[in-house]
């Protein structure tokens, strides 16, 4: 079974549908693949990914779908950073800093959304690197190039340098879905979503996506 996933679900409530579906099906084998949004949509319509997990609000008709996740953005500041220790902080305190963020050709939505974001706050952001994957954008964060803003989850990435604060603002949902092609029937693949079904029927989605 070909899956896809975006790197965030690494941190929000991936492993454990894995871990589940692995012990109630041992014998079916889960092959990952680390896509981007856009990436999946295209393997998903050539019948080259079975399932995907993807940040977008543009689902293509024939794909069925299920909201796995959502969550805010936090500030990503490097540890050094004057805001570093703050217990929160408004958005326009980043106007003028050097921006990290994913590549619109990568996530055209949540590009967007921060760029939007921003220009609400008042201010233009000042795009300094463009990278492909969310921990790329904490990494050059880590290493004291930039600031970004970056889904809650990665705070829990654990990389050495990088800082998050909360903002003191709403943000909107940063949301992941679970996608598959609606008139796929295989046996297989209902049994991972209904796995993914059962995994949100008994957990709150709040409670699901902050295990670790």
């Amino acid at each position: 079974l070909q899956v896809g996933f975006v790197g965030t679900m690494l941190y929000r409530g991936l492993p454990p549908i894995l871990q589940r579906f692995q012990s109630l099906h041992p014998r079916l084998r889960l092959q990952l693949r680390e896509l981007s949004s856009n990436e999946q949509r295209v393997e998903l319509a050539r019948d080259r990914l079975d399932v995907g997990f993807v940040h977008t609000t543009r689902v293509p008709a024939g794909l069925s779908q299920l909201l796995v996740a959502s969550q805010g953005f936090v500030a990503g500041v490097p540890l050094a950073h004057p805001l570093a220790g703050a217990a929160s902080l408004g958005l326009k305190a980043l106007a003028g800093e050097p921006f990290a963020v994913v590549s619109r050709s990568v996530s055209p939505d949540y590009h967007d959304r921060i760029i939007g974001l921003c220009s609400e706050a008042g201010f233009d952001v000042a795009v300094r690197h463009e990278l492909r994957h969310w921990l790329s954008v904490v990494s050059v964060v880590a290493q004291g190039l930039g600031v970004a803003l970056v889904p809650e989850s990665l705070a829990a990435s654990g990389l050495t340098g990088a800082v998050f604060v909360p903002l003191d603002m709403p943000t909107g949902g940063y949301d992941t879905y679970c996608l598959w092609k609606a008139d796929r029937n295989e046996p297989a693949l209902q049994q991972f979503v209904a796995v993914v079904r059962d995994a949100l029927a008994e957990n709150p989605l709040n409670v699901l996506l902050t295990e670790q």
